[in-house]
């Protein structure tokens, strides 16, 4: 199943990557996070083949930035 997730570049970079939550909130009050763009920044919404298990250890989020880097032709 696709996610949809935020990506947030700058100058080419990644910056910052949202994953939201993959059940939905009990208490339609909760509140709602989300990334915003700053100056100079680009907000991305990607479809990505994701499971909230594949991002566990240290590692697995490297090869995931790495993953998402090289599918938006970003730099390190």
């Amino acid at each position: 199943m696709k996610t949809r997730i935020q990506v947030l570049s700058q100058g080419g970079r990644l910056i910052g990557v949202y994953v939201p939550p993959q059940t939905p909130p009990t208490d339609p009050r909760q509140p709602k996070a989300a990334l915003v763009a700053g100056p100079k920044q680009k907000l991305l919404e990607v479809a990505v083949e994701l499971s909230q298990a594949s991002l566990r250890t240290t590692k697995h989020i490297d090869d995931f930035h790495a993953s998402l880097r090289k599918q938006l032709k970003l730099k390190k």
